[in-house]
């Protein structure tokens, strides 16, 4: 991904991530697309505690349209190495995408200056419930959330495996 191209290029991968949802979940993901961004940060925590953090923060976000942050994303370029596009939520009317970000900062030295020339990588990704490599049923994409669904799902695979 190049700077002058990241309108287009997040664009792009925002039509595949929303493809990408429709074949893997059952919800109706809209079109209608607003924008939140995050920066990864390197941590000892757990995954679940990781998870708690991250939910919190973003409920205090305001999702925009791409079209007002693309501002935000041309001055926090030159510190991108790595940005992932994942659904945050998705609701019948509108969908939050989050703009996960890796900081060349949070790079060690020596890397970073192996990959100071190299462009930035762009990514879409859909995060799966330790249930869906189990099945190859449809799942709900805000299983993040505690979904009432994803919580019964969970509770009929702990089951299954003791």
């Amino acid at each position: 991904m190049k700077k002058e191209n990241i309108l287009n290029d997040l664009t792009d991968c925002t039509k595949s991530l929303l493809d990408m949802a429709r074949n893997l979940t059952f919800n109706k993901i809209s079109d209608n697309c607003f924008y939140i961004i995050s920066e990864i940060k390197n941590s000892d925590k757990k995954n679940i505690e990781l998870n708690k953090c991250h939910i919190k923060e973003n409920q205090s976000k305001i999702p925009k349209p791409l079209s007002k942050i693309i501002y935000d994303l041309e001055e926090l370029y030159p510190n991108f190495y790595d940005v992932n596009l994942y659904i945050y939520k998705a609701k019948k009317n509108a969908t939050i995408i989050e703009i996960k970000y890796y900081s060349r900062l949070s790079l060690d030295e020596d890397y970073r200056q192996k990959t100071k020339e190299q462009e930035t990588m762009l990514h879409c990704k859909i995060t799966t419930p330790i249930y869906h490599s189990d099945t190859n049923e449809k799942f709900d994409i805000n299983w993040e959330l505690g979904t009432l669904n994803h919580k019964w799902k969970l509770f009929w695979w702990r089951r299954k495996k003791s």
